[in-house]
């Protein structure tokens, strides 16, 4: 028999992480849930990355690592046939099998998930939405009090934060101040700003990851005459997806887990032990060692005639095992000295956009500099912008003029709470507390946030990229699926138990 009273679940955050774990709660629970989403958008399930209206903007993976449910890494694929994705959208179906679809696409599957599980009948479970900013919370009991900034007042059983990434914003040594410059594009998701650039000017991207990419397939499909200039410090841009990304598994001879999952074979991977390479006796936990380990096991593989990407997925499925057992001081070496190659091998391009993109950099069109900007000043009010790179090797200071200067510089880790008067109120009660590395939230194995004393909230959890600093990778839809699906058992319990008490 149910309860008369379903629990009350607050999610504060409306894009993949909040809406992933609403449908996985009324999915599992086998008493009824009512989910509220605080989300001020209009629509959920978007984000900032599926926000985005240009045609050119494609996930960095196939559909089958998409899915909103890690069991069946299908769902979405089917989504797309029924939907006829495939059809409307020529360029997405690789000759492998594979489809790397548009990211708008994918926010419509979300939103299409959110009201197919708004009034689930199995259990007569609820998710409503309520457009609204969080801005406090407070303890009422054993229960959570959530305040919004249109004078809503919540009183709910557990809250979820899943605020995930904060906006793009300038960084040093680009002072805040340019954002208003009408040159100035400060968030590269912004399509609508990038449609607006002229075509002759001379434009400069700050960055080189997928986002820059992003912004230079736009530039290129709207015909794009003017330089066009990528700058990053070390000139390392997203590797390429492996070479077969779709529903085909290496040849048996490979003795390596295969490029595809297909079912649960996905999720199975990413909840499977530390790769032995990593843990056999001998190899320290350090990250001289671990990437000396790498190396060797991607020798191994490439030697049987595989890729690299089998022996780095490796590893990279199951970061959130093996980050926690390396010493705070090797995490922060590692984000200081090693992340951005972790990056460029993690973070793929799409096919269609590695294309676009190498393809205009033949011709000459685009141009990839390894530089630094020391400064950058505004000639005039609406004018050219001067920006002066660092010496090199004894050089002279350059300077050149650009139109338009493109923030694709990635995540402002300290914009996560400066920006977000909720986490910051947060923070000030002691409800939440940094992580060792300073890029999140601590929680503990099971998403609880810790305080400062280390003390677990049982009400209050943290899921998604706020939680990258615990678990290291919680940052694409597959590995933020599968966390949530590792915490759901113990979500459930800990409300049952609250019911008892």
């Amino acid at each position: 028999m149910l309860p008369d009273k379903p629990s009350h679940i607050a999610i504060v955050g409306g894009g993949f992480s909040g809406v992933c774990a609403a449908v996985q709660l009324v999915r599992s629970s086998p008493a009824p849930l009512h989910i509220t989403l605080i989300e001020p958008r209009d629509r959920v399930g978007l984000g900032l990355a599926y926000s985005t209206t240009d045609p050119d903007h494609r996930l960095n993976g196939p559909t089958w690592v998409h899915s909103i449910d890690p069991q069946d890494s299908g769902h979405f694929t089917r989504w797309c046939e029924k939907q006829g994705i495939f059809s409307a959208d020529s360029q997405a179906l690789l000759p492998d099998g594979s489809a790397f679809v548009r990211r708008a696409d994918f926010g419509r599957y979300m939103e299409s998930a959110f009201r197919e599980h708004a009034q689930w009948p199995a259990t007569q479970s609820t998710i409503t939405h309520l457009r609204a900013r969080a801005v406090d919370a407070l303890e009422k009991g054993d229960s959570v009090e959530l305040v919004t900034d249109a004078g809503h007042s919540l009183v709910c059983d557990l809250l979820i934060i899943a605020t995930g990434n904060p906006q793009p914003r300038l960084q040093a040594p680009l002072d805040a101040s340019l954002a208003a410059h009408p040159g100035v594009v400060e968030n590269p998701l912004d399509t609508q700003r990038l449609l607006e650039i002229p075509a002759q000017a001379s434009v400069l991207i700050i960055g080189s990851s997928l986002t820059a990419l992003d912004v230079l397939a736009t530039l290129l499909r709207q015909g794009h005459t003017g330089k066009m200039v990528s700058i990053s410090r070390r000139g390392l841009q997203p590797r390429p997806q492996a070479p077969s990304a779709g529903p085909l598994s290496p040849p048996p001879t490979v003795p390596v887990a295969p490029a595809t999952a297909t079912g649960r074979q996905m999720l199975d991977r990413i909840l499977g032990p530390a790769p032995d390479f990593l843990t056999q006796p001998g190899v320290e936990p350090t990250l001289r060692a671990w990437i000396r380990a790498l190396r060797q096991r991607i020798g191994e593989v490439q030697a049987q005639g595989a890729s690299w990407h089998l022996a780095f997925d490796e590893l990279r499925d199951v970061v959130w095992r093996t980050w926690p057992l390396l010493p705070t001081a090797e995490k922060r070496r590692f984000l200081k000295k090693a992340r951005t190659w972790y990056d460029v091998h993690r973070f793929r391009s799409p096919p269609q956009t590695q294309s676009l993109v190498q393809a205009a950099q033949a011709q000459g069109r685009i141009e990839f500099r390894v530089d630094r900007i020391q400064s950058v000043a505004a000639l005039e009010a609406s004018g050219p912008l001067r920006v002066c790179f660092a010496p090199r090797q004894g050089n002279a200071k350059r300077c050149e003029a650009f139109e338009v200067i493109i923030n694709c510089t990635g995540l402002d880790v300290l914009a996560r709470v400066s920006s977000n008067p909720f986490l910051s109120a947060l923070m000030d009660k002691g409800w939440l507390t940094p992580d060792a590395c300073g890029i999140g939230f601590a929680v503990d194995e099971h998403c609880r946030a810790l305080t400062a004393k280390g003390t677990k909230q049982r009400a209050v959890r943290v899921i998604g990229p706020p939680t990258a600093g615990t678990f290291g990778d919680p940052l694409g839809a597959m590995f933020i699926a599968a966390q949530i699906y590792r915490i759901v058992p113990d979500v459930l319990s800990s409300l049952e138990a609250s019911r008892m008490r």
